[in-house]
């Protein structure tokens, strides 16, 4: 994030002021967490008065809005990725995918705090939805076609899925290096671990039965 307040002015001055204001809004995030942003001092760390920075963004929780839904499109893209570079078996896929989470929760904090920590506006955009829901079907789908070829026992895909989700984003949360009885091993194969579970571990068939 160095040197972004420098990159969000050269971008104001090219007439591109809606993404300075996003991008200064992240590196203020990264420096201070979502409660600390406000569109004042976006504006000034830009170089614009604060009704200009009204002009994109009505308020704060706009352009939170706003970076939700350009963090879950980068999400989903780096999940995608991660599944068309995994091509050997469903297992690979899933490693791939569960890998690809953490590594974007690690390299890109702010967008995760948002997307996963700001509460949502009660008028969200459709295109902010849209790109959530689009980041779970990957995975879903990944799920769904486990199934089908044979290589993971049926049942509710999106619960499956659900449970995966849970599992992975814990570990992205989690501070393993701090952790000593972690010691020896990283992120990464704590990810490839952990989602052996849903082929070989709890089943999920009986917490689903649990419900009836």
């Amino acid at each position: 994030m160095l040197g972004m307040g420098v990159a969000a002015k050269k971008s104001y001055h090219h007439g591109n002021l809606r993404s300075a204001l996003i991008e200064t809004g992240l590196e203020l995030i990264a420096e201070k967490g979502v409660r600390a942003l406000t569109l004042r001092e976006i504006g000034a760390r830009v170089g614009v008065s604060r009704m200009a920075a009204y002009r994109h963004f009505a308020d704060k929780a706009k352009l939170l809005a706003s970076i939700r839904s350009a963090g879950f499109e980068k999400f989903a893209e780096a999940l995608e990725t991660a599944r068309a570079a995994s091509t050997e078996s469903f297992k690979a896929r899933l490693d791939g995918m569960g890998v690809a989470y953490v590594r974007f929760a690690r390299e890109n904090p702010a967008y995760f705090e948002v997307m996963f920590s700001a509460p949502p506006s009660p008028e969200e955009p459709q295109e902010t939805c849209e790109a959530e829901q689009r980041a779970f079907q990957i995975l879903e789908e990944t799920i769904t076609e486990g199934q089908a070829q044979g290589e993971l026992r049926q049942g509710d895909a999106r619960l499956m899925a659900c449970a995966l989700w849970s599992i992975v984003h814990g570990i992205s949360a989690l501070k393993l290096e701090q952790m000593p009885f972690a010691e020896g091993f990283g992120q990464d194969q704590f990810v490839v671990a952990c989602s052996g579970l849903l082929s070989s571990g709890i089943s999920v068939d009986r917490a689903q039965e649990s419900k009836k």
